[in-house]
């Protein structure tokens, strides 16, 4: 599972018939340590609806399909959660 920001949402008139109803947002990938943005924006399949600068977690490649019944579906990036809050401070044990 990966850790990104939600920056944009985009529509599409023509689709697949499987992802019909189903919106996508533009993400991007986010450092949890440092809050800082790295690389580039990319599409993802949004099955939960987020909202824009939420964080959240999504998956990529084969186990974006699981984030549906139909594990047919033709996708490659998925949001799979709503991230509240991040905590990376180092416990002493």
């Amino acid at each position: 599972m990966n850790c990104a920001k939600v920056i944009g949402k985009t529509y599409s008139e023509f689709m697949h018939p499987s992802l019909e109803g189903k919106g996508f947002k533009i993400i991007q990938v986010i450092n949890p340590e440092t809050g800082k943005l790295e690389g580039r924006p990319f599409f993802a399949i949004d099955p939960i609806g987020v909202a824009i600068d939420e964080l959240v977690a999504f998956e990529e490649s084969y186990q974006a399909t699981w984030a549906f019944e139909d594990r047919d579906i033709p996708v490659d990036c998925a949001i799979t959660a709503i991230i509240d809050s991040l905590d990376t401070r180092e416990r002493i044990s």
